[in-house]
């Protein structure tokens, strides 16, 4: 897998609704009118035409997945939830976990390893050591970044979790607590089912443990949207698979 350093970019735009204006205008193609409304007239007031330009290169990489599917249904529900920003955010944390494998990495085994063990706390010397070890002791990452790149990425990756409602808190970041509504674990099961190399049983995949929704409480929470129609399922007794039903 490449690593590079979109968490750097994403974390340090100043405004997220920048996002949530270009994002649909990428997704339909519409680059040229993404780039007059935030570079040519520079709507946000970012503060060079290269920052501008910058801005729409890492929305590209970090936000629109190979998934043409996932693109359109994010598009849709990032307009769903047009007022409910917090929401709006954690379409972005989904999709940025699906397209970027450093941030799925820090997010699997630093982030949500601590959420779940009930830690009040989310220590940056976890996340640079994380990164730390990742670069330093995989034969084909080592030496690739510097220590000050990694530093670097360690910093922004806590900024960019407060900026999507995480974690709050200045020199120390403190957990949010993340509420689950039906609706959003059925978009969570769409994304899933949507994603390339996924697991047949829902309840053993990796990508489970980014719904935030506690592993013994998953089943029972899905059942609750499938009764709803919302999205298919079938439980074996061992395993669980689920698939969306909503086609944008």
């Amino acid at each position: 897998m490449k690593y590079n350093t979109d968490i750097n970019i994403v974390g340090g735009i100043p405004d997220f609704h920048l996002i949530y204006q270009a994002y649909p205008l990428l997704v339909e193609g519409k680059g040229e009118e993404a780039f007059k409304s935030l570079v040519t007239e520079n709507e946000y007031e970012l503060r060079t035409e290269k920052s501008r330009k910058r801005f729409l290169s890492v929305v590209q990489s970090a936000f629109i997945t190979d998934s043409k599917e996932i693109n359109e249904l994010a598009k849709v529900m990032l307009n769903y939830f047009s007022f409910d920003e917090k929401s709006q955010a954690l379409i972005l944390f989904w999709l940025f976990s699906i397209n970027n494998h450093l941030f799925y990495r820090i997010t699997r085994d630093v982030f949500l390893k601590s959420y779940f063990q009930g830690r009040a706390e989310l220590p940056a010397d976890d996340v640079l050591a994380y990164i730390k070890d990742l670069f330093q002791n995989d034969e084909e990452l080592k030496g690739k970044w510097s220590e000050n790149t990694i530093k670097t990425v360690a910093s922004k990756y806590l900024t960019l979790m407060k900026k999507l409602y995480l974690v709050e808190g200045s020199r120390r970041k403190t957990f949010c607590f993340v509420r689950i509504s039906d609706e959003l674990l059925a978009l969570f099961i769409h994304f899933y089912s949507l994603r390339a190399n996924k697991s047949y049983n829902f309840l053993e995949d990796d990508f489970s443990v980014f719904s935030f929704v506690p592993k013994e409480n998953l089943l029972e929470r899905v059942k609750k949207v499938g009764k709803k129609n919302w999205v298919n399922m079938n439980y074996t007794g061992n395993a669980l698979n689920v698939e969306g039903v909503f086609n944008p």
